[in-house]
């Protein structure tokens, strides 16, 4: 009798501790999946960041050129078509934070890239309230751009761009070119805390007009 109830207990014993073993190694399962997620969530976020930062370069240089193309100052900021060749009043800030974003219902007579002044600015994580203006989201065609009726679903990410003065000497030419500019294009985005990327370049007028 003593031994059936001995047998019995070391049974249950051994139950738990296969049962115990097994949840050991499904926790560990769960927590090696949940992190593979997580790291392959902030790759893919990080690679998204990138491509915006550098859209936001590309999108400068897009002002550049077609500002070529229409015979305005190299840095004239949406410019009329028509006019304006040479209005020195609406150019690159420095140190101005600004929103840039094509603008994808553009025709002939428009720009095609959009570029505004941030009002009221603020960065970093105490502030991601006030800097909703400067939030990206998507369209029905998961085109990103800057919030507003046509570009309503929400993303995490953050754009915004500013400029620097670009003092360098040219030793062939010896001419001061403070005249151009480093840009820096810049993202933000939460996930879990608060992650940045950011872009500089040199914007230059290469075709000296």
């Amino acid at each position: 009798m003593k031994n059936k109830l001995q047998k019995k207990a070391f049974s249950i014993i051994e139950v738990l501790i296969g049962i115990f073993i097994f949840s050991m190694w499904l926790m560990s399962v769960y927590m090696l999946l949940q992190s593979s997620i997580n790291i392959n969530l902030d790759n893919k976020n990080r690679i998204i960041a990138s491509n915006l930062a550098r859209e936001g370069i590309e999108l400068v240089r897009n002002i550049r050129d077609s500002n070529y193309e229409t015979l305005h100052l190299y840095n004239q900021i949406n410019p009329k078509i028509t006019s304006d060749f040479l209005n020195k009043e609406n150019l690159f800030q420095t140190w101005i934070y600004y929103k840039v974003s094509a603008n994808f219902l553009w025709n002939p007579w428009d720009f095609p890239v959009k570029l505004e002044k941030i009002d009221n600015f603020w960065e970093w994580i105490n502030n991601l309230q006030k800097m909703e203006n400067y939030r990206l989201c998507l369209d029905n065609e998961n085109r990103y751009s800057y919030c507003d009726s046509n570009f309503t679903t929400k993303t995490i990410f953050y754009r915004f761009i500013f400029f620097e003065d670009l003092d360098y000497k040219d030793a062939w030419i010896d001419k001061n070119i403070s005249s151009w500019y480093k840009l820096t294009s810049k993202i933000y985005w939460y996930s879990k805390w608060l992650h940045d990327i950011e872009i500089k370049t040199a914007i230059t007028d290469y075709k000296n007009l």
